[in-house]
């Protein structure tokens, strides 16, 4: 949920040879996504333009659902989760991976930041209470903030060693936009008020 240009589905599938169906809301992205498949005479993958809210699947489709730092944008969490119960086979498989908040209150800066991007954040500990509520059992939720603050700090050295390459190929204004915002979540991170939450639930079989 939320594949993107490809490349988690492309990973699962080369990985494991289970067949990936992949959903995201941005045309170019899926575009892009069935280009790559085409080019790789991949056969294991499958995408689709949808709206995981809304789009009907037959229940107990899958074996597995994953999303990677999506599901932020949804606000109504209960009423996804339960779809997602419902798409999953007795013994499915959840894995979600997500922005979260601390428990404290917002500083102001961080509350205009969530309302400007329309995120719907929680706390860990309540992301996984959401997903228990919904009916899912064996719920690990999992505060992994170290990880996503040591995966930004790369990207960011990474973005920095070829920015000759990327303003070369884009503008010198995208290289700013894109590390400008890398250091702005750093430093939320730095100050306690944006987490990275890693969630494990499984379906159960009665």
């Amino acid at each position: 949920v939320g594949c993107g240009i490809g490349g988690g589905d492309f990973y699962i599938a080369s990985t494991s040879q289970a067949y990936v169906h992949g959903i995201d809301l941005s045309v170019n992205m899926v575009l892009l996504a069935l280009e790559r498949a085409q080019q790789q005479q991949h056969t294991l993958v499958s995408f689709e333009i949808a709206d995981c809210t809304t789009s009907e699947y037959q229940p107990g489709s899958y074996d597995v659902i994953y999303s990677r730092d999506t599901l932020l944008h949804i606000h109504d969490k209960p009423a996804l989760f339960k779809r997602f119960l419902d798409m999953l086979k007795p013994g499915g498989r959840l894995l979600i991976s997500d922005y979260c908040k601390s428990g404290a209150p917002p500083s102001t800066e961080f509350e205009r930041y969530i309302k400007q991007r329309g995120y719907d954040l929680h706390t860990v500990h309540d992301y996984g209470a959401l997903l228990e509520d919904a009916g899912f059992a064996d719920v690990i939720a999992e505060d992994r903030t170290w990880q996503f603050e040591a995966s930004l700090k790369r990207e960011l050295a990474a973005a920095e060693q070829q920015k000759a390459a990327i303003v070369a190929e884009f503008s010198e204004q995208d290289y700013q936009d894109v590390s400008s915002g890398w250091a702005a979540k750093l430093q939320r991170v730095a100050d306690g008020e944006q987490a990275w939450g890693l969630f494990r639930a499984r379906k159960p079989t009665c």
